[in-house]
């Protein structure tokens, strides 16, 4: 079995059909198709720009990647029992992957390769709401 690679996906604005919200289980890959990274048991960091108060520019979950479309990437969905909020993201990333957040725009969907440590720094002590 391989190693998960880290990544963070960024949801900004969602607009069904197409773009969904972090809860959905999907993240719509939209132009770049099948060549966008992300195989089965790699490990995302949900991460919406924007939403409601409670999620705004913070990390709801985790997702583990199901399978890949040409157009979506499908998870399981594992809601945190709080937000992690981008202060602390920024905190806990190594600085190659600060610098990849710091580029997100809050109306764009986004994905983007961390190393296994800025994900566990993020994510130590960080409890799952089982479904």
């Amino acid at each position: 079995m391989k190693k998960p690679t880290y990544y963070v996906a960024v949801f900004g604005k969602p607009e069904p059909p197409d773009k969904d919200t972090v809860d959905s289980g999907r993240f719509y890959l939209g132009l770049r198709g099948t060549d966008t990274p992300g195989e089965r048991g790699d490990i995302m960091l949900l991460y919406s720009a924007v939403g409601n108060e409670e999620n705004m520019m913070s990390a709801a979950g985790a997702g583990i990647v199901l399978t890949k479309t040409k157009d979506s990437i499908y998870y399981r969905y594992l809601p945190f029992s709080s937000s992690i909020s981008k202060d602390q993201l920024d905190n806990a990333f190594t600085e190659e992957d600060r610098n990849k957040l710091i580029s997100i725009r809050s109306n764009t969907y986004w994905l983007f390769d961390i190393s296994l440590e800025s994900f566990s720094n993020a994510t130590r002590g960080v409890l799952i709401n089982w479904p």
